[in-house]
């Protein structure tokens, strides 16, 4: 019997069962405040510590933990060099990938949901999650077939949930259509986006996404500001581009203009932050 073909469909689900993978690197300690968190993620160090501030929290994590990244979040962040550097991996999970899991396991889940508001978010590395880690970095970075990431992406939220400690990376967001919102942003932080063509992209009008995100308490030009300087931060750690072709990339035609908003949002400067790469 000849297999069935795979529906429209099947490809639009696989495709935006999206995974991402990066490094964050420093010879120096970086503190940062409001870092956002756009996708659920998970991050693994290799070499220092990080430090967090979760609400009125603060975490302390090593080499010995895995750092849980809730989707929606806002974290103070401190990454500390060890005797060789700071070093660490991060992988990123979209929203799609998030939602099947949850559909799929929500019996296994559903106490931990509960109690995810208080749970830690540095949870202990053990031998299965480890494992389950270098699978799928390593699926990651050999361009293994999609189909088989998101079955290793799966594969390790299964080993934090059966562990009882995937809550907070299942949390859902208090902001829905913001979320929505930053999703398109993210496809091209530095096109010209304004209010109705966003609202094109998602299906709406745009007098109804602004009404519906001040319901939300939110507003259209500080979710794009989040999104641009959210993805500088990124670029600033990778420690590759210049500064002017990353504030270029992120939509700000003005350097000096991206050099004041990264301060005041994050304490410290795009030059700063780049001496400790």
């Amino acid at each position: 019997m000849a297999d069935k073909p795979v529906t429209d469909m099947q490809e639009v689900a696989l495709s935006e069962l999206r995974i991402a993978r990066g490094t964050i690197e420093a010879r120096r300690a970086q503190n940062l405040r409001r870092v956002p968190v756009f996708q659920t993620s998970l991050c693994r160090i290799r070499q220092g510590e990080k430090l967090l501030e979760w609400g009125e929290r603060q975490l302390r994590a090593s080499t010995s933990e895995l750092v849980l990244m809730p989707a929606g979040q806002e974290l103070g962040v401190a990454n500390l060099p060890g005797s060789h550097g700071y070093l660490a991996e991060v992988v990123s999970f979209s929203p799609a990938l998030i939602a099947r899991f949850r559909s799929r396991h929500g019996g296994l889940i559903d106490g931990q949901l509960r109690q995810a508001a208080t749970a830690s978010l540095c949870v202990p590395l053990d031998t299965h999650a480890a494992l389950a880690w270098d699978q799928l970095m390593a699926s990651l970075a050999n361009g293994a077939p999609p189909a088989l990431q998101a079955h290793q992406a799966e594969g390790l939220l299964l080993v934090l949930a059966l562990a009882g400690h995937c809550g907070p990376l299942l949390m859902d967001r208090r902001d829905p259509l913001a979320a929505r919102v930053q999703q398109v942003l993210l496809l091209d932080p530095a096109a010209d986006w304004s209010v109705p063509r966003v609202a094109a992209q998602l299906k709406l009008g745009a007098s109804t996404l602004r009404r519906q995100l001040a319901l939300e308490h939110r507003h259209f030009r500080d979710i794009l500001d989040d999104v641009r300087l959210g993805m500088a931060l990124q670029e600033l750690q990778a420690g590759i581009s210049p500064i002017g072709d990353i504030a270029a990339a992120c939509g700000y035609a003005s350097a000096s203009r991206f050099a004041a908003r990264f301060r005041q949002r994050y304490g410290l400067s795009p030059r700063d932050l780049r001496a400790t790469v």
